[in-house]
């Protein structure tokens, strides 16, 4: 509906079921679950080594901050790359979590990890105060990290959420002409 804002707690947005009832009466939704089936065919190959090959293809963003950003890099002398997320609470560091490699500007050539063109899924789902992010590739088993938020303030009365799924490049110092690409074969969201 074009007439509800996009922003604010609004029939567009969603909180989390931690948040107080008066909210929850408020969003569009309470908790939420994304599925996305996809294949990064392309990651960038210049710029900084911190920089280089990295781009987020799925997130929850949150009023002003990320309750979680879904990463994929392939380095560029490896034949797969890396899954990990990040978490960001209201207060206090990033925490970061490798789910298949490493999130290391150096890290090694993955061995169960997933290569350009190679299509799989991603499940990132909110229930309460838990978050799981599930890897799922076929004929492979799935991998799950869940991470608690209890600590993370986002039952905060201003805290609305909205999912992001697409190619978030995260290479500001590539060079002209460098880019990022993924296929997404399916998206769907649901919530309670």
């Amino acid at each position: 509906n074009s007439r509800i804002k996009t922003t604010g707690i609004t029939k567009n947005n969603w909180v989390f079921s931690t948040a107080k009832r008066r909210i929850r009466k408020k969003a569009g939704a309470v908790d939420g679950m994304l599925d996305a089936t996809l294949a990064v065919n392309h990651v960038t190959t210049t710029g900084k080594n911190s920089q280089v090959c990295r781009v987020i293809v799925g997130q929850i963003h949150a009023t002003k901050d990320e309750p979680v950003r879904l990463y994929y890099r392939k380095l560029p002398n490896n034949t797969h790359g890396s899954i990990y997320i990040a978490h960001e609470p209201l207060k206090g560091k990033e925490q970061w979590y490798n789910l298949i490699g490493s999130r290391s500007d150096k890290a090694k050539n993955p061995e169960d990890g997933i290569a350009l063109d190679e299509v799989f899924s991603y499940r990132i789902k909110v229930v309460g105060h838990d978050l799981t992010v599930t890897i799922i590739r076929t004929g492979k088993p799935n991998v799950v990290k869940v991470v608690d938020m209890s600590d993370s303030n986002y039952n905060k009365s201003d805290q609305y959420m909205y999912f992001k799924a697409g190619v978030y490049n995260q290479n500001k110092s590539s060079d002209e002409g460098d880019f990022v690409q993924a296929t997404f074969y399916q998206l769907d969201n649901t919530h309670d």
